[in-house]
């Protein structure tokens, strides 16, 4: 007969790996966020071996409408691949937008079944994950990236490109901040998750304390980066998050327009930018006036192909940065292009999949929108914030296709979906 004892320590051992696989996977994501393709899938393994674990059997699950709007979006993307001017990427790329699908079926779907004892070991390995990897980026960040420095020094085969470097005799004496962007993204993008998993993994208001001060160090890398688009998203859904405490209806109205806003008509908005001349306002910082020259030129370009877009990927295939002879922005030295993508997920939609993908886009985001809606008042705070905080990410940041970047909101609905769970399943008892 097997002793109590042996099946205790079996899974006290068990749900110690899964704290440990959890925290390796959250800090593998953002210590070196193209990772995350890689990362997401592995996101499964946890949730659904322990349900096989516990059910003995490998669970199943109808697809939701999420799910299924997802996939029909996959598919016209797949047609529209087939006139991009660089089907080869499309393809690659719509291949993992198809995977993560499947994997956030699956992962998003189990995780609520899982028993609270798992959770708990997801959940702390998620926040020491969080706690980790935002001390050492906080540290890069405040040091002009010693760390990384050191080991580029040492290690010549991690050396980025020649132009994003300075050497003096040898040793890697400089890294422009930039470098640390994806990474600063990443944090911004599990910031929330990680106080929806804080608060309700403590036992009492001094453990939920000691768990939102290890998230400190996160706020600080994002905030001592480069990155602004970063600092947006926390400030803005910080905001969303204090107006909901106020005035739920008002937050959940203004959240709605913002996306209404941001998905069918970005295209006019980016226009009046350009034609206002706001990339000549000397407030701005000069990243920011040459997102406003690109977003218009990209709005000009859409009137091409407004229903069906230009096909996925083809803002790179056209870019060309060593055109010196190409027309600039009146009064500015910013070139008249694309660039390699829109830094702007929404324009980059209208662009590239037309009125057809930015009404699949639009769609998606209201489903998700009702998701979080419908959840208990407690965890909505939370993951409204989440969601804001990915779509003013996608405002002016990375290309939609990048497949990091669509990693990275898989993993973000990962993490909201394993606090929420976390929450359902009620306190942890004493003993």
């Amino acid at each position: 007969m097997i002793s109590g004892a042996f099946l205790n320590d079996r899974q006290n051992l068990v749900l110690a790996l899964t704290a440990a696989w959890t925290m390796a996977g959250v800090m593998l994501y953002l210590l070196a966020p193209q990772s995350g393709p890689v990362v997401l899938p592995l996101a499964l393994v946890a949730p659904v071996a322990l349900r096989i674990y516990a059910e003995r059997r490998v669970p199943f699950y109808p697809a939701s409408a999420v799910t299924k709007a997802l996939l029909l979006a996959g598919a016209y993307l797949l047609i529209n691949a087939s006139w991009s001017l660089s089907p080869s990427t499309a393809y690659f790329n719509i291949t993992a937008l198809f995977i993560f699908i499947a994997v956030l079926h699956v992962t998003l779907n189990t995780l609520p079944d899982c028993e609270a004892p798992a959770l708990r070991a997801m959940a702390l390995g998620f926040l020491v994950g969080m706690a980790v990897a935002g001390c050492f980026l906080a540290f890069e960040a405040f040091s002009q990236q010693l760390i990384r420095r050191t080991l580029m020094t040492s290690f010549p085969v991690l050396r980025p490109d020649p132009r994003h470097m300075v050497l003096e005799a040898g040793r890697v004496v400089h890294l422009p901040p930039y470098l640390l962007n994806r990474n600063t993204a990443a944090l911004a993008v599990l910031f929330w998750p990680a106080v929806l998993a804080a608060i309700y993994l403590a036992r009492n208001a001094r453990a939920r304390t000691a768990l939102l001060l290890g998230l400190v160090p996160v706020l600080a890398a994002i905030f001592r980066s480069a990155h602004a688009t970063s600092k947006i998203a926390i400030l803005g859904s910080a905001g969303a998050y204090g107006l909901y405490l106020l005035s739920p209806r008002i937050a959940s109205r203004l959240v709605l327009t913002g996306w209404v806003a941001a998905t069918l008509f970005v295209v006019p908005l980016a226009l009046l930018a350009y034609a206002s001349n706001l990339y000549l306002a000397d407030w701005l910082a000069p990243s920011a006036q040459h997102r406003i020259v690109i977003w218009g030129y990209t709005g000009e370009q859409i009137a091409k192909a407004p229903v069906v877009g230009v096909g996925v990927n083809t803002a790179r295939a056209l870019y060309n940065p060593d055109d010196y002879d190409s027309p600039r922005a009146p009064g500015s030295a910013y070139q008249l292009s694309t660039s390699l993508h829109s830094h702007n997920v929404y324009l980059q939609t209208w662009y590239e999949t037309g009125a057809v993908g930015a009404i699949f886009l639009f769609a998606i985001g209201l489903m998700i929108f009702k998701s979080v809606s419908n959840a208990p008042f407690d965890t909505r705070l939370a993951l409204c914030a989440t969601l804001v905080s990915c779509a003013l990410l996608g405002s002016s940041s990375f290309s939609l296709w990048a497949p990091w970047f669509m990693a990275s909101f898989g993993l973000a609905a990962v993490f909201a979906t394993l606090g929420n769970a976390l929450a359902a399943a009620g306190p942890d008892p004493p003993g």
